[in-house]
């Protein structure tokens, strides 16, 4: 992704390559995205690593390079 997370960016679901959603950015700080994760969402171990995400919380902060794309609704996850 070539961009930065902006306040325009709260509310947008984030979703993994396959389009299955994980939760929703809540905050954004210094050009990166708060995620907070869903209860049932298809996050898994593998993911979580890849994203560097523990299992401590359910927000965490998404750096843009593991973002595919951004559009009006939602923040799409590379392939990880």
């Amino acid at each position: 992704m070539a961009r930065d997370f902006t306040d325009d960016d709260r509310g947008k679901s984030v979703v993994d390559h396959r389009g299955n959603r994980i939760g929703s950015i809540t905050d954004t700080r210094d050009g990166r995205g708060i995620v907070e994760t869903d209860d049932d969402s298809s996050l898994t171990d593998k993911l979580k690593s890849a994203l560097g995400w523990g299992d401590s919380d359910d927000s965490h902060e998404l750096q843009n390079d593991h973002v595919d794309s951004v559009n009006d609704d939602e923040v799409r996850l590379r392939n990880l």
